[in-house]
């Protein structure tokens, strides 16, 4: 299942990808045949546009005359045409350019770019593609405190010389259980940690952050790591660990 929720991500874009080339594809025989019929000539559609034109100087004419008489919405609208009719004179003969260059007709590569982005938005931010670290689907809001196990660990040795004693009970005792949590483990780090820091298990990380904002009343800044294979050997099934480091060594004297 881990497995799949990592590469499954991908191979949605990648479908996703694959069908927008397959459109484009379908699209492709049809605009060959437009640009064909445009090769051969197209001298009535020139004479209808010429056609147009002239309507249009007509009506652009006769309109100084009655727009006094014209209600104001149809004013309105004939201004709107206007400026679209002035939109493709400018920007129109570009246009027609690069449609008769493009093998594909340029609105539907301008929708199938707008295509891919939004998609890639929605991925990115539905699957945690473009954050750094887990994903929505693990990183859930942090759970009550009643719910979660926090084991305490003496990381306070260093140079072979053993911890101080009794330090990890005084953390719990002063950190931990006053905030709700469940008492794990309470014993020594496999090794020296120079700082004090929450260990977390898998899909845990909201949790840590909310417990090392917690210790950080009395612990001081304290960091937040992935739990390690030998922590997690020690604390057994303890969402999380708290690391009492060299730094705090004195706590509680």
């Amino acid at each position: 299942m881990h497995l799949i929720d990592r590469i499954g991500p991908y191979l949605g874009v990648a479908a996703f990808l694959a069908l927008i080339v397959l459109a484009l594809a379908l699209f492709l025989q049809a605009r060959e045949i437009r640009r064909l019929r445009e090769w051969a000539g197209r001298a009535p559609e020139r004479a209808a546009e010429a056609a147009e034109a002239t309507g249009a100087a007509v009506e652009a004419r006769g309109e100084a005359v009655l727009e006094e008489r014209v209600p104001l919405r149809t004013r309105a609208r004939a201004r709107l045409g206007r400026i679209g009719g002035w939109f493709v004179e400018r920007f129109g003969p570009a246009y027609r350019a690069v449609d008769r260059r493009s093998p594909i007709d340029p609105r539907i590569l301008i929708a199938a770019i707008a295509a891919i982005a939004i998609a890639a938005g929605v991925v990115t931010g539905g699957f945690g593609l473009g954050g750094g670290g887990e994903s929505k689907s693990t990183a859930a809001a942090a759970p009550k405190p009643g719910k979660i196990e926090v084991a305490v660990l003496n990381g306070s040795q260093e140079h072979g010389v053993a911890g101080q004693p009794g330090l990890a009970q005084s953390v719990l005792a002063q950190v931990v259980e006053p905030a709700g949590y469940r008492s794990g483990v309470v014993t020594d780090a496999p090794h020296s940690f120079p700082q004090s820091v929450v260990l977390y298990a898998e899909g845990q990380s909201a949790a840590a952050k909310q417990l090392a904002a917690t210790a950080k009343k009395k612990l001081g800044a304290t960091g937040i790591q992935p739990m390690s294979s030998d922590v997690k050997a020690i604390v057994t099934n303890a969402q999380l660990a708290l690391v009492v480091g060299v730094d705090d060594a004195t706590f509680g004297e």
